[in-house]
């Protein structure tokens, strides 16, 4: 695969303007709070250092499609006790969980020039867009979810570990799209035989940690009940008191799923990826 290198101090230079206007611009916009702007704009100017504006372009594509479905029909989902905390501006919490694995790959890749890493940071962000879109559109559905462990019991919109045909479909389709850019910016590059291996086991891994991220949130994922209003969450603190767990081991909230499901998705991804190859040569 060929791999894209900065050329000179000008590429660099406005790589990293190019970075820090798009952070200004998403917390103007209300998308994201500083502390989240600042973690992605250091992950984002890793991801670039080590592809270039093609690997940055990728991180853009996710984040600025994962807003939109975010502040797609947002009342609706608030309506529902589902839609994303603070009207949909996220922090440095989901900054880390759905970038850190992309950030580490980036530097594995710099430091090794390996083609697997590629491969892994293709998959991370696959997988975290897929996850993303999943759920703000598989709320939307007008079916009931219901729940990956137990395919027939169903559960209200936005239950950790819900499953629906929509969000399923549009997480699959958001792999699918993040797998097609990979080769469309020429990041997986090489032999016919070389691509397909690199499309396949991106799109594969994500889609399993897609479905391993409904399994994770329906069995270990925490849910903790407010002492003073009886309301469901993640916290461990609301109106001031902490939380009482009731479900799932009580600090793995779904950041710390999320983060769980890239490391699973960027694993996968190389595991296949040698495979594939392996039968091709």
């Amino acid at each position: 695969m060929a791999i894209p290198v900065l050329s000179n101090l000008e590429q660099l230079v406005a790589g990293f303007l190019l970075i820090l206007a798009l952070a200004i611009v998403a917390v103007r916009s209300k998308t994201i709070d500083i502390s989240g702007a600042l973690l992605g704009a250091v992950i984002c100017f890793i991801v670039f250092l080590a592809g270039g504006f093609d690997w940055l372009v990728v991180i853009i594509a996710f984040f600025v499609i994962s807003s939109l479905f975010t502040r797609y029909r947002y009342n609706y989902k608030k309506n529902l006790g589902s839609a994303q905390e603070k009207g949909g501006v996220r922090s440095w919490p989901n900054t880390l969980s759905n970038g850190l694995v992309a950030g580490l790959a980036a530097i594995a890749e710099l430091i090794s020039h390996q083609d697997i890493f590629i491969i892994a940071f293709l998959a991370a962000v696959a997988a975290a867009m897929s996850d993303t879109i999943a759920t703000e559109v598989g709320l939307l559905s007008y079916s009931k979810p219901r729940l990956l462990v137990n395919l027939k019991k169903f559960v209200q919109p936005g239950t950790s570990g819900g499953v629906s045909l929509l969000g399923e479909l549009a997480g699959v389709a958001s792999a699918l799209g993040i797998s097609l850019l990979g080769i469309l910016l020429k990041i997986i590059n090489g032999t016919f035989g070389i691509i397909l291996s690199g499309f396949l086991a991106v799109l594969l891994g994500a889609v399993i940690s897609l479905n391993l991220d409904s399994l994770l949130g329906g069995t270990v994922q925490g849910v903790n009940r407010c002492q003073v209003c009886s309301e469901k969450t993640e916290s461990l603190t609301h109106h001031g008191q902490p939380t009482v767990s009731e479900k799932g081991v009580r600090f793995l909230d779904n950041n710390a799923i999320n983060l769980i499901t890239t490391i699973a998705a960027a694993l996968l991804s190389i595991i296949l990826y040698l495979g594939f190859v392996s039968l091709i040569s």
